[in-house]
Protein backbone atom coordinates (compact mmCIF):
# COMPACT_ATOMS: atom_id res chain seq x y z
CA UNK A 1 0.00 0.00 0.00
CA UNK A 2 1.08 3.14 -0.51
CA UNK A 3 1.92 5.93 2.43
CA UNK A 4 -1.98 7.85 2.02
CA UNK A 5 -3.73 4.46 1.34
CA UNK A 6 -1.41 3.09 4.68
CA UNK A 7 -3.10 5.95 6.65
CA UNK A 8 -6.55 5.87 5.46
CA UNK A 9 -7.04 2.10 5.76
CA UNK A 10 -4.93 2.71 9.65
CA UNK A 11 -7.54 5.81 10.19
CA UNK A 12 -10.76 3.68 9.05
CA UNK A 13 -9.53 0.61 10.91
CA UNK A 14 -9.56 2.65 14.15
CA UNK A 15 -12.37 4.53 13.79
CA UNK A 16 -13.92 0.47 13.53
CA UNK A 17 -11.75 -0.66 16.61
CA UNK A 18 -12.93 2.38 18.76
CA UNK A 19 -16.45 1.81 17.59
CA UNK A 20 -16.53 -1.67 18.68
CA UNK A 21 -15.38 -1.44 21.52
CA UNK A 22 -17.25 1.23 22.96
CA UNK A 23 -20.37 -0.51 21.82
CA UNK A 24 -19.62 -3.16 24.73
CA UNK A 25 -18.09 -0.95 27.61
CA UNK A 26 -20.83 0.25 29.75
CA UNK A 27 -18.20 1.05 32.86
CA UNK A 28 -17.18 4.45 32.54
CA UNK A 29 -13.58 4.20 33.67
CA UNK A 30 -13.47 1.16 31.25
CA UNK A 31 -14.76 3.81 28.25
CA UNK A 32 -12.23 6.08 29.18
CA UNK A 33 -8.93 3.45 29.34
CA UNK A 34 -10.13 2.35 26.00
CA UNK A 35 -10.70 5.40 23.76
CA UNK A 36 -6.99 6.50 25.18
CA UNK A 37 -5.23 2.92 24.46
CA UNK A 38 -7.14 2.86 21.00
CA UNK A 39 -6.19 6.35 19.73
CA UNK A 40 -2.57 6.59 21.10
CA UNK A 41 -0.79 4.43 18.84
CA UNK A 42 -2.68 5.68 15.74
CA UNK A 43 -1.79 9.80 16.93
CA UNK A 44 1.78 8.29 17.65
CA UNK A 45 1.50 9.90 21.01
CA UNK A 46 3.56 10.34 23.76
CA UNK A 47 0.53 11.13 25.90
CA UNK A 48 -3.15 11.17 25.82
CA UNK A 49 -5.97 12.63 28.32
CA UNK A 50 -9.49 12.67 28.64
CA UNK A 51 -11.35 14.78 31.04
CA UNK A 52 -15.25 14.14 31.82
CA UNK A 53 -17.50 17.04 32.49
CA UNK A 54 -20.76 17.14 34.33
CA UNK A 55 -23.56 19.30 33.35
CA UNK A 56 -21.69 22.53 34.87
CA UNK A 57 -18.84 21.77 32.85
CA UNK A 58 -16.74 20.35 35.89
CA UNK A 59 -14.63 17.45 35.78
CA UNK A 60 -15.79 14.39 37.52
CA UNK A 61 -13.76 11.92 35.94
CA UNK A 62 -10.61 11.75 34.11
CA UNK A 63 -7.72 9.31 33.19
CA UNK A 64 -3.86 9.84 31.06
CA UNK A 65 -1.75 7.19 29.71
CA UNK A 66 1.71 8.13 29.35
CA UNK A 67 4.10 5.52 28.24
CA UNK A 68 1.76 3.08 27.78
CA UNK A 69 0.35 2.90 31.71
CA UNK A 70 -3.18 4.07 32.69
CA UNK A 71 -3.17 7.08 35.36
CA UNK A 72 -6.35 7.21 37.16
CA UNK A 73 -7.38 9.36 39.82
CA UNK A 74 -5.98 12.60 37.84
CA UNK A 75 -9.20 14.61 38.15
CA UNK A 76 -7.20 17.50 40.47
CA UNK A 77 -4.37 16.93 38.48
CA UNK A 78 -6.14 17.93 35.05
CA UNK A 79 -8.61 20.28 37.13
CA UNK A 80 -6.20 22.99 35.99
CA UNK A 81 -6.24 22.42 32.49
CA UNK A 82 -9.45 23.26 31.89
CA UNK A 83 -9.24 26.74 33.70
CA UNK A 84 -5.81 28.02 32.06
CA UNK A 85 -5.16 25.08 29.24
CA UNK A 86 -6.33 23.88 26.31
CA UNK A 87 -8.52 21.82 27.15
CA UNK A 88 -10.71 24.48 29.23
CA UNK A 89 -10.06 26.70 25.61
CA UNK A 90 -11.52 23.41 23.51
CA UNK A 91 -14.02 23.32 26.50
CA UNK A 92 -15.27 27.02 25.89
CA UNK A 93 -15.03 26.56 22.45
CA UNK A 94 -16.49 23.27 21.51
CA UNK A 95 -13.87 22.64 18.46
CA UNK A 96 -10.95 21.34 17.71
CA UNK A 97 -7.77 22.35 18.34
CA UNK A 98 -4.38 21.66 17.19
CA UNK A 99 -1.05 23.31 18.55
CA UNK A 100 1.57 22.78 16.19
CA UNK A 101 4.79 24.29 18.77
CA UNK A 102 3.14 24.28 22.61
CA UNK A 103 6.22 27.19 23.52
CA UNK A 104 4.96 29.26 21.09
CA UNK A 105 0.92 28.66 22.22
CA UNK A 106 -1.02 30.92 24.92
CA UNK A 107 -3.71 28.18 25.19
CA UNK A 108 -0.72 25.89 26.41
CA UNK A 109 -0.81 25.65 30.01
CA UNK A 110 3.14 25.96 31.49
CA UNK A 111 3.55 24.14 34.04
CA UNK A 112 6.53 25.67 36.71
CA UNK A 113 6.63 22.79 38.98
CA UNK A 114 7.96 19.36 38.20
CA UNK A 115 5.38 16.24 36.79
CA UNK A 116 5.82 13.06 36.51
CA UNK A 117 2.90 12.80 34.42
CA UNK A 118 3.93 15.70 32.10
CA UNK A 119 6.27 15.02 29.19
CA UNK A 120 8.32 16.65 27.29
CA UNK A 121 4.66 18.06 24.98
CA UNK A 122 5.93 20.12 22.52
CA UNK A 123 2.61 19.56 20.14
CA UNK A 124 -0.96 18.86 20.93
CA UNK A 125 -4.49 17.93 19.74
CA UNK A 126 -7.52 18.42 21.62
CA UNK A 127 -11.33 18.06 20.69
CA UNK A 128 -14.41 18.15 22.57
CA UNK A 129 -16.56 15.38 23.19
CA UNK A 130 -20.29 16.67 21.89
CA UNK A 131 -23.26 14.30 21.56
CA UNK A 132 -26.89 15.77 21.46
CA UNK A 133 -25.28 19.16 21.98
CA UNK A 134 -23.46 18.54 25.44
CA UNK A 135 -20.56 18.50 26.20
CA UNK A 136 -19.53 15.65 27.84
CA UNK A 137 -15.71 15.95 27.90
CA UNK A 138 -12.10 16.27 25.86
CA UNK A 139 -9.47 14.33 24.68
CA UNK A 140 -5.77 15.41 24.65
CA UNK A 141 -2.71 13.93 22.80
CA UNK A 142 0.86 15.12 23.14
CA UNK A 143 3.65 14.40 20.86
CA UNK A 144 7.70 15.48 22.03
CA UNK A 145 8.06 16.91 18.59
CA UNK A 146 7.16 20.43 17.67
CA UNK A 147 5.01 20.27 14.04
CA UNK A 148 4.06 17.05 14.36
CA UNK A 149 0.65 17.01 14.15
CA UNK A 150 -1.43 18.11 10.81
CA UNK A 151 -4.78 18.54 9.76
CA UNK A 152 -5.59 14.71 9.29
CA UNK A 153 -4.74 14.13 12.67
CA UNK A 154 -7.08 16.85 14.13
CA UNK A 155 -10.14 15.49 11.90
CA UNK A 156 -9.15 12.04 12.99
CA UNK A 157 -9.19 12.46 16.77
CA UNK A 158 -12.94 14.58 16.23
CA UNK A 159 -14.04 10.97 14.86
CA UNK A 160 -13.01 9.11 17.90
CA UNK A 161 -14.20 12.23 20.18
CA UNK A 162 -17.57 11.82 18.36
CA UNK A 163 -17.58 8.02 19.49
CA UNK A 164 -16.54 8.57 22.76
CA UNK A 165 -18.97 11.12 23.51
CA UNK A 166 -21.62 8.83 22.90
CA UNK A 167 -19.71 6.08 25.00
CA UNK A 168 -19.38 8.08 27.75
CA UNK A 169 -23.03 9.47 27.71
CA UNK A 170 -24.36 5.46 27.32
CA UNK A 171 -21.87 5.06 30.16
CA UNK A 172 -22.96 7.39 32.55
CA UNK A 173 -26.88 6.72 31.57
CA UNK A 174 -25.84 2.82 32.66
CA UNK A 175 -24.45 4.31 35.76
CA UNK A 176 -27.59 6.12 36.63
CA UNK A 177 -30.00 3.36 35.85
CA UNK A 178 -27.91 1.30 37.91
CA UNK A 179 -27.94 3.29 40.60
CA UNK A 180 -32.11 4.03 40.65
CA UNK A 181 -32.18 -0.08 40.49
CA UNK A 182 -30.37 -0.11 43.92
CA UNK A 183 -32.35 2.56 45.15
CA UNK A 184 -35.96 0.89 44.10
CA UNK A 185 -34.13 -2.29 45.68
CA UNK A 186 -34.19 -0.73 48.74
CA UNK A 187 -37.34 1.22 48.73
CA UNK A 188 -38.83 -2.02 47.37
CA UNK A 189 -36.87 -4.27 50.73
CA UNK A 190 -37.79 -1.63 53.28
CA UNK A 191 -41.41 -1.47 52.47
CA UNK A 192 -42.00 -5.32 52.72
CA UNK A 193 -39.92 -5.23 56.01
CA UNK A 194 -43.16 -2.88 57.14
Amino acid sequence: MTAPTKDTYNSLKLLFDVSRELVSALDLNTVLQRVLSLSLEIVEAQSASIIILNDQQEAIDAAIILDGKVHEDTIERLKNTLDDGLAGWVARNRQAALIADTSQDERWLKRTYPDELTPNTKSSLCAPLIVRNQLVGVITFTNNKTHYYQKNHLELIQAIADQAAIAVLNAQLFQASQQRANVMAVLAETATAV
